[in-house]
């Protein structure tokens, strides 16, 4: 498993929207079944995107000069993370607000708000695939599977793999639903309001960083070093 990759994952873990997604889910009369709706549809959407997105730099890789690819690619994500990190902490982007306020007809302003507000196993589904579709994390982890081995079945695993981690929250609660479901639900709303207290520094800190990681391994690979 590529350690960049492996690092990437354990960093998305715990995001605001799966620990809210999971959250309401705990609390609705049957949350097992709209867990496994969730992970399914979540997993069959994130896997497959990246299955596909690894063959692809994979052929990009062979047809041009590898190390180039897979630079250029280092080198945008950077530059996209240290955008974002940047404008955060000028106020020129704004973080996610944690609205809890509804409208006159009694509806959450959010469309994530609307949909956990009355939980189905479609809507749970499709909260799933929304909450996973690849951002910075995944595309940078993509490129990192992709430059550590010329095999397709290993890239595949390593897809696997991250896929795991990354919906480790959610697989720990399917696991625990029938038996601690109260504990989880305490816990996840601890974590939930701390993160989101901290959300602006967290995000600024963690998108500066990787996108300094990014761009710097980027050059490295550029110059052979």
């Amino acid at each position: 498993m590529s350690l960049d990759a492996l690092i990437l994952a354990l960093t998305s873990v715990i995001r605001p929207t799966s620990v809210a997604s999971v959250y309401a889910m705990l609390s609705a009369a049957r949350p097992t079944r709209l867990l496994t709706a969730y992970i399914v549809a979540g997993m069959i959407f994130s896997v497959g995107v990246g299955v596909a997105l690894v063959a692809l730099l994979g052929v990009s890789a062979v047809s041009q000069a590898p190390d180039a690819v897979h630079a250029a690619v280092a080198l945008v994500l950077g530059a996209v993370s240290l955008g974002y990190a940047g404008g955060l902490l000028s106020g020129w982007v704004s973080t996610p607000s944690r609205r809890r306020r509804r409208s006159a007809e009694g509806e959450s302003e959010t469309w994530l708000g609307r949909q956990l507000a009355d939980l189905s196993a479609p809507r749970a589904a499709l909260v799933g695939v929304l909450t996973h579709v690849p951002g910075v994390f995944y595309l940078a982890a993509l490129s990192a599977i992709t430059a550590s081995t010329s095999s397709n079945a290993n890239r595949i695993f390593q897809v696997l793999v991250y896929n795991v981690i990354w919906f480790a929250m959610p697989l720990t609660a399917l696991l625990l639903a029938a038996r601690r479901s109260a504990e989880l639900q305490k816990f996840l709303r601890r974590v939930s309001d701390w993160i989101w207290r901290h959300q602006h520094q967290i995000l600024i800190t963690v998108f500066g960083l990787l996108g300094v990681y990014l761009i710097v391994r980027g050059i490295v690979e550029i110059r052979g070093w």
